[in-house]
């Protein structure tokens, strides 16, 4: 027998090689979905139409417990992923409210630690998260990210300021519980000193203010709220204190001139009663500026600003609903 020629050897090793990929290529698309498996919760648990069994729960802070790990050990690109995953469950139609507010449960308590340092990504994306959940549960997580003597890391600050307005206009919440939750954000919206973490709490305000059946009591005691808010941020900008709120007095005063006709008769009657000393103190300073304002180059957001205030007074003036 001859031997084989050269290139005929080539060819074998070759058709081999590819054969041996073929098998690995084919162990690894195989294992995929045993590793997504692991990875996901029994339908019988996410879609549950009844409260959810202490063995259920039980799985439920299992799955939370490895989740929380492999978001702490993950690259970007891959907490990303967890994060997309986890959303494309809560997005199904067929996801139970009970099962959110389990989850939620452990969820505060298996990402809070993410909350607390500088990683602004896997907090960012924790925030995401709970913004989807919206729970209960969750907008106190993300709550609890905004004092600012207790969270000094600004970036995380706006994260979750900014996740808020959508969750509590999500969650199904009671009038005393948005009621509690705006005073608690007043509190924290007075310590702060950044302009858009200031906007994103008067935003949510604004929200629960316009919520579908808010009791007439909560929707007065939010409106007051909200006045006392947008008064706070109007003193600090007119002493010339701080001048960069002017950019947060002119989102929420704007707020306040686009959401009007969804809010109930007897609470904007409250809002604009209350804020009146602030709207006629602003428009008083047209052409005159407070020192800090100029200082700071905001000359032309603060004259938006008593603009804003004018059209707010006319509104007024005239009983009308916006303006």
């Amino acid at each position: 027998m001859y031997p084989k020629p050269a290139k005929s050897r080539t060819a074998t090793r070759t058709l081999a090689a590819w054969g041996v990929a073929l098998v690995v290529s084919a162990a690894a698309w195989s294992a995929r979905p045993a590793a997504a498996q692991a990875n996901t919760l029994p339908v019988d648990i996410v879609a549950a139409k009844q409260a959810l069994t202490a063995e259920q729960r039980k799985t439920v802070a299992q799955f939370v417990e490895k989740q929380a790990q492999q978001f702490a050990d993950a690259d970007p690109a891959e907490v990303v992923q967890i994060r997309n995953d986890f959303l494309a469950v809560l997005k199904k139609p067929t996801t139970a409210v009970g099962f959110r507010h389990d989850y939620g449960v452990e969820f505060v308590k298996g990402f809070k630690k993410f909350t607390e340092g500088d990683d602004s990504l896997r907090a960012t994306n924790a925030f995401i998260m709970a913004r989807f959940l919206a729970t209960a549960e969750s907008v106190d997580f993300l709550q609890d990210s905004l004092d600012p003597d207790t969270q000094k890391n600004i970036a995380v600050r706006i994260s979750a300021s900014a996740q808020l307005p959508k969750a509590v206009a999500d969650a199904p919440l009671s009038g005393p519980q948005f009621d509690a939750i705006a005073k608690r954000l007043a509190a924290t919206c007075r310590k702060e000193t950044d302009w858009i973490v200031a906007a994103h709490e008067v935003d949510a305000i604004v929200q629960m203010l316009r919520e579908d059946g808010l009791p007439t009591a909560q929707a007065d005691a939010i409106a007051g709220t909200l006045a006392g808010t947008i008064n706070d941020l109007s003193s600090r900008v007119t002493d010339g204190s701080q001048p960069q709120l002017v950019n947060a007095l002119q989102r929420a005063l704007l707020a306040v001139r686009n959401q009007l006709s969804g809010i109930a008769a007897s609470a904007r009657t409250k809002l604009l009663a209350s804020i009146a000393p602030s709207l006629e103190g602003l428009t008083k300073m047209k052409g005159a500026p407070p020192k800090g304002i100029a200082e700071a180059h905001l000359d032309t957001t603060f004259q938006a600003v008593v603009n804003t205030a004018g059209l707010l007074q006319k509104v007024r003036a005239t009983g009308g609903t916006g303006a």
